[in-house]
């Protein structure tokens, strides 16, 4: 029954004060600070039995860094939400039996150019497992989430679309950035073909990443970006949950539920 829940599901489915998203939506991601856009030149595989098959299915960034100073990414199937609130570096597989990593991996610079080249399996096994880290403000944290944003540390820290998510902001592991989540859109969810079973949210429309320095309440990165692609589309609660912190540095949130792009955010060390 959970596969076919999941299958239906599926189916709908210069820093400081000066930075702003306001200006007009292209094709193209929109972003300005120390962040950029990372497209992965092919879909994620798992090899079984002579075979190759898509990983689509709860999909999860799991990331490595390289000693040449790349990070490497792959995804991990499986991915339910159980990780939220938590800061992992390895990954257990206490999960069902369709859980598993994919069997291609793809290296990132962080020169700023964000170049993509494919990595080795001995590349991913002599990578370090950095944290993971997957602390959530949820929308649902009455008095602490507002129509204008976010409450936390004693600042308000806004949103530059018109709606929230299901996830409404992540702060990095030593609570350095908060990164705020929001979306606009003018179409109304879609009410699905099952009675029940439709989205709450729109499947098109624009998603806005805004991360701030938590103890200065100052905005450092802005992105906006358009969501659904074509079809039915999906909800933008989609690539919010499956953002997350890397340390205290990377900030990685995807553009399309099969994490085929990425936006990546590269923070200076503190």
């Amino acid at each position: 029954m959970r596969s076919l829940v999941i299958f239906l599901f599926t189916l709908e489915a210069a820093l400081g004060f000066s930075l702003s998203c306001s200006s007009p939506i292209n094709a193209d991601p929109q972003v300005t600070g120390p962040i950029g856009v990372v497209r992965f030149p092919d879909p994620w595989i798992k090899r079984i039995n002579n075979s190759e098959r898509g990983v689509n299915d709860n999909i999860q960034f799991v990331i490595r860094k390289s000693a040449r100073g790349e990070l490497l990414f792959a995804v991990k199937q499986g991915f339910t939400g159980e990780l939220f609130g938590k800061e992992v570096s390895d990954f257990p597989v206490k999960l069902p039996t369709y859980d598993y990593y994919s069997d291609n991996q793809f290296a990132v610079s962080l020169d700023g150019a964000f170049r993509v080249r494919e990595a080795t399996a001995a590349e991913w096994n002599a990578a370090a497992k950095p944290l993971h880290s997957y602390h959530v403000i949820s929308s649902f944290k009455n008095g602490q989430v507002t129509g204008e944003g976010v409450q936390y540390n004693g600042h308000l820290y806004r949103k530059s679309g018109e709606s929230w998510g299901n996830e409404v902001a992540f702060v990095s592991p030593r609570q350095t950035w908060i990164a705020v989540f929001s979306y606009t859109s003018r179409e109304k969810p879609n009410p699905g073909f099952i009675p029940g079973l439709g989205g709450t949210e729109p499947g098109h429309g624009e998603v806005f990443l805004d991360v701030y320095n938590v103890s200065s309440g100052v905005r450092v990165i802005c992105a906006r970006s358009r969501y659904g692609g074509s079809g039915s589309g999906f909800a933008p609660s989609m690539l919010f949950g499956a953002s997350l912190w890397v340390e205290d540095r990377y900030i990685i949130m995807p553009l399309d539920w099969v994490l085929d792009d990425c936006l990546l955010g590269i923070l200076p060390e503190r």
